[in-house]
This record gives C-alpha cells, structure tokens and sequence, in this order.
C-alpha cells in the first residue's frame, strides 16, 4: 500500500501556518504574553497577511521579547518605555505598505 505525504494546509497567499512562526518562546509557562502572539499568529495567518508588510512593535520589559516568537519574517523593533507609540506612528507614516501589531 502505498501513501502519500499529507501536504500542508495553506492560506489564501499559500503560506503555511509554519511560516508565521518565530523562534521558541523563553517566557515563563503560562505567561500571557504567550497567548497573545499565539492569536495574533493565527489571526495574521487566517487573514492572509503578508508577513513582510507587518511591524512588530514593543516596549521594554517581558513584552520586549514578544516580536521574537511569531512572525520571524516580518520587521520588528524595541523601543524604550513609554515611546513604542511615537515610534509605531513614525513607522506607519514613513511607510503606509505596513501593518502593525504593538
């Protein structure tokens, strides 16, 4: 008998889920943080967004590694505390192909 490897299930742009991941989470277990990329990820995949026209954008403190755990061929960027807003308007403004996540 002979089978067949089961071929991945794409988005409406033919990308896999897989391709929307980054690298292995280093936060603690439970942490929210986690959830929240993880929905982010599956949204951005059901919506079919090009990963390279979105913007991760982040703080300082744990949310600071947030960028790093989904989405690995997107842009990303820390900013210091209490400027991540200032920076994401500068981003949108300086380029309007971009979609951003904070």
């Amino acid at each position: 008998m002979s089978t067949t490897p089961a071929t991945p299930k794409v988005n409406r742009i033919g990308l896999t889920v897989l391709e929307y991941k980054g690298s292995k989470t280093t936060l603690c277990a439970g942490c929210g943080h986690n959830v929240i990329s993880e929905r982010i990820l599956e949204a951005m995949y059901e919506m079919g967004v090009q990963p390279e026209r979105l913007a991760k954008l982040s703080g300082i403190g744990c949310s600071s590694k947030t960028p790093a755990y989904f989405m690995s061929r997107s842009h990303s960027f820390n900013s210091v505390h209490g400027r991540m807003p200032s920076v994401a308007t500068g981003a949108l403004l300086a380029n309007r192909s971009l979609s951003a996540s904070a």
